[in-house]
This record gives structure tokens, C-alpha cells and sequence, in this order.
């Protein structure tokens, strides 16, 4: 096994989809998938995927956001995703290099794969529009 700090300094940049077990974050043991988004020093911000379009959709109806904030992306080999997936960019996820190197110690997190520019540029289009995704614009950028 390779160590977790190369894992993680290995993999970790813009646009990298990784499948996280974090019941910390999102109340549940399953994992899911996150991507990161931006990066700010030892700051990574990551959306949330999910496949439940529907209860998504009418969560976000409640709260009054703007549906064009739920960004899909289609299942590829390269990013790994294994269904139709939608990433709420009214929510973000902050984690640290070595939280994600804990999560690699505790076998809690895989690499799925990676994002293009085109799908991770769906990601900031749908960031930009919301209304309560704080995550500074010049960090938005795919390298």
C-alpha cells in the first residue's frame, strides 16, 4: 500500500473526484462522491455529488435556490462518477491536506477519478450563480 501523504499529495488538486466516508460531514456512513473545487493553502473546498435528483431538487425548491445551482455531471471513465450525478454548489465541504491523509490512514476515502476542464467549468458556472457559495471566484480555476 502506498503511503497516505502520497496519496494525497499525489492526487490532490483541482478537479480530482474522490469517494469519501465521512459521517463527520454528511450524517451518513455511506460514501459519497466529492470533488474538489479550490484550494487556499492547506484549505481544500469540495462539492457534494448525489443521485437523488429529486429530493434534491425539492430541497432546493424550499430554500429558494436557484435549480440552475445543482450541476450535472454524466457518468466517464475518467472521472469515475458510476451513475448521473449532481452536485449541489450551494454547499461546500472544507477539509485540510491531513484530514484527507486521515481519511486515507483509516481506508475512508478512494480516488475515483478526475474532472475536465469542461465539467469541472460546469461546476463553477453553477458555483457563480449561487447565492450563499462564499468560495472566493479567483480560487475557481482548473489547472
Amino acid at each position: 500500500m502506498l503511503p497516505p501523504d502520497f496519496v494525497i499529495t499525489s492526487t490532490l488538486k483541482v478537479g480530482v473526484v474522490y469517494k469519501i466516508e465521512a459521517p463527520e460531514l454528511i450524517q451518513t456512513n455511506e460514501a459519497h462522491y466529492f470533488t474538489v473545487v479550490a484550494i487556499a493553502e492547506s484549505d481544500n473546498f469540495l462539492v457534494l455529488s448525489t443521485t437523488q435528483l429529486h429530493n434534491k431538487v425539492n430541497y432546493l425548491q424550499k430554500k429558494g435556490y436557484d435549480l440552475d445551482t445543482l450541476a450535472h455531471i454524466v457518468p466517464t471513465e475518467s472521472n469515475g462518477l458510476t451513475q448521473n450525478s449532481y452536485f449541489n454548489c450551494n454547499q461546500y465541504y472544507t477539509l485540510t491536506k491531513n484530514e484527507l491523509i486521515d481519511k486515507v490512514k483509516e481506508n475512508k476515502l478512494n480516488i475515483a477519478g478526475n474532472f475536465n476542464k469542461e465539467e469541472y467549468n460546469t461546476l463553477v458556472k453553477a458555483i457563480t450563480l449561487s447565492e450563499v457559495n462564499d468560495i472566493p471566484n479567483f480560487l475557481l480555476k482548473y489547472d
